[in-house]
């Protein structure tokens, strides 16, 4: 009994896999914590999904004026999901769905990727250049760039 629940339950999850990859949606899974990030195609919301028992939407991550979601990355301290949109970053609290930081891309700026940055903060990719997301800047600056905030 409980090799066939688990078989319906991997099937279930395949299932919703093979669903959002054919189905346009950025998407992410996070197999250590049993979670999926999926977003439809051109979308600005980011549902989170909990696999552990059943399928369980945790929340769902809106990015009001950001435009389309480009790329989604999941900081494992403090369960912080980080939304890579045409016109912005936004960083979410995986649980709740409260904006815990925001930075504007610079004019010019064509975001393409996130990239595993230093200390689990993801960088920007805009081509060759990585661009990090200061805190207590308003924009993502140039990675390395020597930045004063006053």
């Amino acid at each position: 009994m409980f090799r066939c629940v688990r078989c319906c339950f991997l099937a279930l999850v395949l299932g919703i896999t093979a669903g959002a990859v054919m189905a346009g949606e950025v998407l992410l899974e996070v197999p250590d914590l049993k979670w999926v990030l999926v977003t439809q195609a051109g979308g600005s919301a980011v549902q989170v999904l909990d696999l552990s028992r059943g399928v369980t939407p945790l929340a769902t991550l809106r990015t009001a004026g950001r435009g389309r979601v480009v790329a989604v990355h999941l900081q494992r301290e403090g369960r912080r999901v980080w939304v890579l949109g045409g016109r912005g970053l936004d960083v979410l609290d995986a649980y709740s769905g409260r904006l815990v930081e925001r930075w504007s891309v610079p004019e010019g700026v064509r975001p393409e990727r996130l990239q595993p940055g230093a200390g689990g903060r993801p960088q920007v990719m805009s081509g060759q250049q990585p661009y990090e997301a200061l805190m207590g800047a308003a924009f993502l600056v140039p990675a390395g760039t020597r930045v004063s905030l006053r």
